[in-house]
């Protein structure tokens, strides 16, 4: 049986991850979450074809996770920025860097870690935090459908205290 579309799934995870579109979306954030805004420098670092770039490209602006604006170097060129749609991703990407490093290490060492601009000091690790800041444990966390649930998400949420 086919799954359904993410689109056409009433799903905030699934919606989210149709926006970004796939793994070459998420490497493209994370090359603009370090600066890079050309489709050449996309292109050369990340090694993709001309029309994938460009359809992905072309997919997360339209999304509205970047912004296409004319390069102020060259007429002839643009740059791709991040939205506050874009902006609000960075957590995300956070968390994956810090599963990455602990979970699939290079054996030489961490490839990448994030410090505080004007401190230099580490990022502390990426957590789910209670009201008052507390790390919470998946165990310690309930999902309850909102008001925009329909009846999968309602079964999907209702799954754990099934299972007892």
């Amino acid at each position: 049986m086919a799954r359904e579309p993410l689109d056409r799934m009433n799903c905030s995870i699934a919606h989210a991850l149709d926006v970004v579109g796939s793994i070459d979306g998420f490497l493209i954030l994370r090359n603009a979450f370090n600066g890079m805004r050309t489709f050449d420098a996309f292109q050369d670092h990340l090694g993709l074809s001309s029309s994938v770039l460009s359809t992905r490209l072309k997919q997360m602006t339209e999304a509205g996770i970047l912004r296409k604006t004319p390069s102020p170097t060259d007429g002839r060129s643009y740059e791709y920025r991040l939205t506050e749609q874009g902006l609000g991703l960075y957590p995300v990407m956070v968390a994956l860097l810090h599963w990455g490093e602990r979970w699939t290490p290079d054996p030489g060492g961490e490839r990448m870690f994030l410090t505080e601009t004007a401190t230099g000091r580490p990022v502390a690790q990426m957590a789910v935090r209670s009201e008052d800041g507390r790390p919470l444990r998946p165990q310690e966390i309930t999902a309850v459908a909102g008001p925009g649930a329909d009846d999968k998400i309602r079964q999907l949420v209702g799954w754990r205290h099934r299972q007892g």
